[in-house]
Parts: C-alpha cells; structure tokens; sequence
C-alpha cells in the first residue's frame, strides 16, 4: 500500500509537469506576448507619475535629489519608527507582545530613554545624514556627475544597480562594523549604540556622531561605487569615470535604496520576530552580545565564523521552548 501510495504521488506530479508542459508549448507565444504587453503597460504607467513628480518638483534637480531622498528617508522612517516606539511604549495591541524577542525588557519602555534616543536620532539626520546630501549633490553638480533625471531606468538596469548596491553595502557594513568593535574604537565610536541592549526600531540611528559620519558616509561611497558600471545593452562594462563620485544610479533607484535600506534597518533593531517578516534575532542576539552577527545579513558572518554563538544561542532557546511545551502537555494530562 505504501508502495502504490508513493507511485500514485509521483504520477500525480508527472501529470501536473505534462500538463504544465503542454501549456507552454501551446500557449507559450500568448503568454509571452502578454507579459510584454503588461510591462509595456505598466512602463507607459511608471513614466507618467514620474513626469509627475518631476512637475511637483519644478524639474528641478536640487529639489528632486536633496529633498526627493531626504523624503525617501524620513516619511518611512518617522512613520514606521513612529508606530514601533507607540507599541512599545503603551504596549499595545496586546498580540504583538507574543512576538517580543526579548519579552519582559523595554515592556513598557522609560519614556525619559525614549525621548532622549528621539533628540540624537534627530541630530544625527539633520545636522550629519540630510547635510551630507546637499555635499554629494553640490559635488556632482561640479563634477557634471549628476544622475539621470527625465527618463525612467529600464528595469534590467535597476535591477542590476540594486543588486550591486546590496551586494556592495552588505561588504563595507560588516568590516566597518567589525572595525567599530575594536577595543581602541568601541568605546569612542560604538558603545553609545550598544546602550540598547534590547534595541527599539529608531535606535538604528542611535549612535554617536562619529559613527553615524562613517555609516552614511560610507552609504554615500556605495551608491557612488555604480559609476563604475556602464549598462549597454544588458551588458555589463566597467569603466573608469574621474570625480569624486564613482556611482551614478538613477534617482529612482536611489529613492527605493534609500527607503529599503532605513526599513530594513528599523526592521532588524525593531526587537519584535513577527512570522510573515525576515528575523531580526540575529541583530538582536548582536545587541545581547556585542560579539557575533556584524553584517546586515549572515552571509560574511558564516564566512568568519562570526555567527557560530548565534546559531548555538538559537538551538538552546528552542530546545528550552520545545522541553517548556513538553512539560506543560504533561501537567495538562496529568
């Protein structure tokens, strides 16, 4: 019976294949003809609320690089901080308390800490990270090294300066970071961002002003890095370019990387694993210990062995939930 069973599945998944299969031999050129009637469409839909944005703007590049990032930075930063530093401080809705990675620290939280990671959050933007982009913008003016404006990136070349840019800034946070740990700099440059033991979302920018210089400059440098690379015809070809600036994603690019990246950053300090987003237990577990999990990711810490702590803290905690479970099904029966 086992045997038919197993047989019967694999027949059913050998049909589905067939099935799938003769779809796409019949129908393949249709399917394909509306695919790439869709992206027409959806380009032609892109292209007329960018002209948009360029008309709010004035067509102005110093409106639409300094302004358009600074917005791309702060609205969903404030927004989304705003609602995790609600949550936190009137613990509520009482369901997201299940989903505390450290329950029982910052529940709620002192509201004088609070008010005070506010102040130096607000400093470090507006006198360190939004004046460093009038700089980048007043550099690329004098440089002629200013991104594309009037027509929207092709979605291979987004798509490429994206990736490069992840790939790029995962490299330079986890040395830079590691760099930080060092005893000689620790206490000057990263300590104060280590007062969260257990982090709350804003305190991604809770940091002392020389910390916060290299993290943003350094994010500067990586979208600088694109110039680097010439998109033709889908191809990549790497060339020189002179300037100070070596990267130029267009501005659309640069507005859905600025975005990302200070969401992924209020994600991984937020101190909540909600099951339908990526954990942040690693960052989290970093805060705890100071000593594992330096990368945005744990691609370099694997490399290092820098994550070996984290995964054996992980295995202890659930070995310590799955034996809890155990005891009370037993005291349930009992």
């Amino acid at each position: 019976m086992k045997l038919m069973r197993q047989c019967g599945g694999w027949l059913g998944q050998f049909l589905v294949a067939c099935i799938l299969f003769f779809i796409i031999v019949v129908h393949g050129q249709t399917l394909v003809t509306r695919l790439l009637q869709a992206r027409t469409l959806s380009g032609m839909a892109l292209s007329s609320y960018w002209k948009s944005i360029l008309n709010f703007f004035g067509n102005n590049d110093y409106y639409l690089y300094v302004w358009g990032c600074i917005l791309c930075i702060q609205v969903p930063f404030w927004s989304v901080g705003g609602m995790f530093m609600f949550m936190d401080y009137f613990n509520w809705p009482k369901w997201t308390r299940k989903y505390k990675i450290q329950p029982g620290i910052n529940e709620p939280i002192d509201l004088n800490k609070l008010i005070e990671t506010v102040k130096v959050v607000l400093i470090n933007q507006w006198a360190i990270a939004n004046p460093l982009l009038l700089v980048s913008y007043l550099l690329k003016k004098m440089t002629n090294t200013m991104p594309g404006i009037y027509e929207l990136p092709t979605l291979e070349r987004f798509l490429i300066e994206m990736t490069v840019l992840f790939i790029v800034d995962e490299i330079a946070l986890y040395y830079v970071h590691r760099i930080m740990h060092h005893p000689k700099l620790y206490a000057r440059v990263h300590k104060k961002h280590h007062e969260w033991h257990a982090p709350i979302a804003i305190s991604v920018v809770y940091t002392t002003k020389i910390e916060n210089l290299m993290i943003t400059a350094g994010t500067a440098l990586v979208h600088a890095l694109l110039s680097l690379v010439e998109f033709k015809l889908g191809l990549i070809k790497i060339k020189l370019q002179q300037g100070p600036f070596l990267m130029n994603p267009h501005l659309v690019t640069l507005y859905v990387w600025y975005t990302l990246v200070h969401l992924r950053g209020l994600k991984n300090h937020c101190g909540y694993h909600f099951p339908w987003l990526p954990t942040p237990e690693d960052h989290d577990y970093h805060h705890m210990m100071s000593n594992a999990c330096f990368g945005r990711t744990l691609a370099l810490d694997w490399l290092h062995g820098t994550d070996k702590g984290y995964h054996a803290y992980r295995a202890r905690k659930k070995a310590l939930h799955e034996q809890n479970s155990a005891e009370l099904v037993n005291n349930k029966s009992e």
